[in-house]
């Protein structure tokens, strides 16, 4: 997979609670994105909404990153993020996609190893919920 474009996979959403289905949509976007030929995935983000979400029945966020932890302890490769949970605020997607570029872009800058074969670092982000959004250095 030399010469791929490194990708990050994010989905947001309340996991209230997580399911086998939402596990199951990274694995799907993965192969997807490996079989374009331009894509390496080297992980992915659940990103559970925080508490002021104000969806009616929605179990307090330290629950639902208990749950998603627990359903995702085996993988290797996706991880669960408390940063959006942990706003104060309602998170527009758009805010929580900016902070993990900005975590995902300070993490590649930081290592020695070239994302690319020539060298140049480019990070995507996938946004499940909608179109890919591409964010280029």
């Amino acid at each position: 997979m030399a010469g791929r474009i490194p990708l990050v996979l994010l989905a947001c959403g309340s996991f209230n609670p997580i399911t086998h289905q939402h596990m199951r949509l990274f694995e799907l976007a993965r192969d997807h994105m490996h079989q374009t030929g331009l894509y390496r995935v080297v992980g992915g983000i659940v990103s559970p909404v925080g508490d002021n979400y104000g969806k009616q029945g929605l179990v307090v966020s330290k629950h639902r990153l208990a749950m998603a932890r627990l359903a995702l302890q085996s993988s290797d490769w996706v991880s669960v993020d408390d940063w959006e949970s942990q706003q104060a605020d309602w998170t527009e997607t758009v805010v929580t996609m900016r902070y993990h570029y900005d975590h995902i872009a300070a993490q590649y800058h930081n290592s020695k190893d070239p994302l690319t074969a020539s060298g140049e670092q480019r990070y995507r982000i996938f946004l499940e919920q909608t179109h890919q959004w591409s964010i280029s250095k």
